[in-house]
């Protein structure tokens, strides 16, 4: 049984990308928990005025969410696999991420599933912000989809491996057993530095493979001296993959991935579906 959390802000981009997620895991025995943060900081006097007597704050700023959150969740289950999925809705009055974390530690997540886009009105420049901080902050796996980006099912997917990325054995078993679920291969790209003796590398990178998987189902390749950020805005890169795949340590990860210069570039022109294995 998976446990996946759904994040909305009520935005169709969010709404879509739940819908992603529901889709992905189809035909998996999945309890779906649907959050939704009303920020503890973003009341307003009139909603003080608004309150009767014996309402509580917390009762007055999330009474509208639940509604709100009641309706899409209706929606949801419409697109879901009535026999294999669940659903919870959640409304929590905190800070964006203490909600996250605190939903991730109580229900046992496995996996965050959000949206993210470019930065064209302030609604959406809040949400591009809330998905930086999902992945910098937030350690558990995470699904990220571009704005828009309707579902396919998956039948290529792209790991890409950085130069000090090493591939552990059940992050790569994790991987592969959603491919093999889907009935889906894998290209693997490992990116190297042009100084290194890449041979001893590339070996245990194919020998977890062989393990894992049938070598029929995966494809290997090096390229030398990218960032990894190039391969998530970078279409030659993604080759013919429906989703792109990385693993690596929680800090290590995002430091690498989402430098000053390349953060905002990839929120806005982000191709593919991201998923991310912490280990």
């Amino acid at each position: 049984m998976k446990k996946i959390l759904l994040l909305t802000d009520f935005s169709k981009n969010s709404i879509n990308a739940m819908n992603y997620g529901l889709q992905l895991f189809q035909n998996e025995y999945c309890d779906f928990f649907v959050l939704n943060v009303q920020s503890s900081l973003s009341y307003a006097t009139d909603d003080l005025m608004a309150s009767r007597p014996r309402e509580s704050l917390y009762e007055v700023l999330i009474a509208e969410n639940k509604q709100r959150l009641t309706s899409i969740v209706e929606g949801l289950k419409l697109n879901a696999n009535e026999r294999l999925h669940r659903f919870k809705s959640i409304v929590d009055y905190d800070l964006f991420i203490d909600a996250i974390k605190q939903t991730i530690k109580k229900e046992n997540i496995d996996f965050v599933v959000m949206g993210t886009n470019g930065a064209s009105n302030l609604r959406e420049a809040i949400m591009g912000s809330n998905a930086l901080k999902v992945l910098r902050f937030i350690n558990c796996n995470t699904l990220v989809i571009p704005e828009g980006y309707q579902y396919k099912k998956p039948k290529r997917f792209l790991l890409a491996l950085d130069v000090d990325d090493y591939a552990d054995h059940k992050t790569v078993f994790d991987i592969t057993e959603l491919i093999q679920k889907l009935d889906a291969n894998i290209n693997v790209v490992r990116i190297v530095s042009t100084n290194e003796n890449v041979q001893s590398k590339i070996q245990l990178d194919k020998d977890l493979l062989l393990e894992l998987i049938h070598e029929n189902k995966f494809t290997y390749r090096t390229v030398s001296n990218i960032p990894l950020s190039h391969i998530l805005v970078d279409e030659e890169l993604a080759q013919d993959a429906h989703i792109i795949t990385l693993v690596g340590q929680f800090k290590g990860l995002f430091n690498r991935l989402f430098s000053d210069a390349s953060k905002t570039n990839i929120s806005k022109n982000m191709i593919l579906p991201l998923m991310i294995f912490h280990h």
